[in-house]
């Protein structure tokens, strides 16, 4: 069944409508500045298709946010936990990682067998160069 297209967040109070224009300002991602922006402009009149125009997003995507919006509030436009596999490196590793990476940056094999030795866990290079744009070090082929 297809939702309808005059579809609007009915209530807000003054102290949602403040909240809301943060989160839109300078929310944490732009995920959540779009979901804030999108209750706003439908409290305000804009139509789901309006919406789907606006954030170039699917009909039941935008709606999926409004219905979260109003089940759970703001708690509703913060992504929910994704599934994925636990890192294989806890903080104190991930840092030998990176000062191995540091010690000789043109060989990576370097740095994963060195790290292979000292912690004994075994990453894949290309977890290795995630590691290392996390870091703010810069992965350049040589």
């Amino acid at each position: 069944m297809a939702r309808p297209e005059c579809r609007f967040i009915q209530q807000l109070t003054k102290t949602q409508v403040q909240r809301l224009e943060q989160l839109r300002d300078g929310g944490d991602n732009s995920r959540i500045r779009h979901r804030a922006h999108a209750v706003l402009l439908s409290f305000h009149g804009s139509s789901v298709n309006d919406l789907v125009n606006i954030f170039q997003s699917n009909r039941n995507t935008i709606s999926g946010w409004l219905d979260r919006w109003e089940a759970e509030g703001i708690d509703g436009l913060v992504d929910k936990p994704r599934c994925g596999a636990p890192t294989k490196l806890n903080e104190k590793e991930q840092e030998r990682a990176i000062e191995f990476l540091r010690e000789s940056p043109k060989s990576t094999h370097a740095a994963l067998v060195k790290l292979q030795e000292e912690t004994g866990v075994t990453i894949s290079g290309d977890t290795l160069k995630r590691l290392a744009k996390k870091n703010g070090l810069v992965w350049k082929r040589m």
